[in-house]
């Protein structure tokens, strides 16, 4: 039997709408020096391979949104849309900071993601019946 042991829990966020969600309260600055960061939540999606924020963010902290590599990100259903990709540092009271590659995207979203690349930065344990997940940051 596998034992894992987390150094921290959380309880899944509400949206506006009063749905919860497992997410995480972030800040979200420029990899080279936090000269403007935003505080978003986001939500932890282990279906989306690489995170995704909305586009207004990249401006918010003093990013040039055009200026990313380009990608496409392909959803389940509907039609794929593009994002710019910039490194940026994630940072959390609790889990520390972390630097990421992120799309920013082009059009309007209606949610932030932390996809599996978040997830190659972390050890994490869903417990959807009890409305709670487990993180520990790996080294």
């Amino acid at each position: 039997m596998v034992h894992v042991t987390y150094s921290h829990e959380f309880n899944y966020l509400r949206t506006a709408r009063r749905h919860l969600f497992p997410g995480l309260t972030i800040r979200v600055q420029k990899a080279h020096g936090p000269d403007n960061t935003v505080e978003i939540e986001a939500h932890l999606d282990s279906g989306a391979e690489y995170s995704l924020f909305d586009g207004e963010i990249a401006g918010a902290i003093g990013l040039d949104l055009l200026s990313g590599g380009r990608r496409r990100y392909a959803a389940t259903h509907g039609e794929a849309l593009e994002a710019r990709i910039h490194q940026v540092t994630l940072v959390h009271p609790e889990l520390g900071s972390s630097s990421l590659p992120v799309g920013f995207s082009t059009v309007k979203i209606r949610r932030h993601l932390l996809g599996r690349d978040f997830f190659n930065l972390i050890q994490i344990g869903f417990r959807e019946r009890q409305l709670s997940f487990y993180v520990t940051p790996t080294p």
